[in-house]
């Protein structure tokens, strides 16, 4: 039985522009892609800023187009129906947390949110864990399924990362890809169904 979902930060919230970047990165191989890698890595565990990070991109990948506003996140970078979402889960009595690389700019965004609208059980990840390892790293995971005080059988992950999905399938978790809302509304209903039924 459903009684936990976690919820990926990039692709799910706010588009992944990091992401984007690191696969343009691919293209120019392992010397470019690389370090920019480690950049990213650093981000996430809040040792770069997104001024830094914009400026290694545009320099390693030659494009001058690149700004920090592209790596800047405010409310508003946020939808309110997703923020609807979230707090109509509550309704299905699940516990609710985001478990992803966060930068110390989407984790305070997140807190703020949370905050506000009291959205999350946890926030998770290797900088609120204040933890060396790599979001995809069994550490990571079962600190964040203590937290949230469920087994691996009794969380769903949503996630538009393949190897997110498959990391936390792996586990024993059940995971879902992230196509949209109105298909993950669809898609929650039928496994929330499943469930009692």
């Amino acid at each position: 039985m459903i009684r936990a979902v976690f919820f990926d930060f990039y692709g799910v919230w706010t588009p992944d522009v990091f992401a984007q970047y690191l696969q343009l990165a691919e293209q120019y191989g392992t010397e470019v892609a690389g370090p920019l890698n480690v950049l990213v890595s650093k981000y996430f565990h809040g040792m770069s800023t997104p001024e830094e990070v914009a400026n290694t991109f545009r320099f390693k990948l030659s494009r001058p187009e690149i700004d920090a506003a592209e790596f800047t996140l405010n409310e508003n970078s946020i939808s309110p129906a997703l923020i609807d979402f979230m707090r109509s889960l509550h309704g299905h009595f699940l516990k609710l947390g985001v478990l992803a690389n966060l930068g110390t700019q989407e984790y305070a965004l997140l807190s703020g949110l949370n905050n506000r609208y009291q959205l999350f059980e946890v926030i998770a990840g290797p900088l609120p864990f204040t933890i060396g390892e790599p979001l995809l790293s069994q550490s990571v995971f079962a600190m964040a399924l203590q937290q949230i005080g469920e087994p691996p059988r009794n969380c769903l992950v949503v996630s538009g990362n393949p190897a997110y999905r498959q990391f936390a399938a792996s586990l024993g978790m059940t995971a879902l890809p992230f196509e949209g809302f109105p298909r993950l509304r669809e898609s929650l209903e039928q496994l929330l169904a499943n469930d009692v039924a």
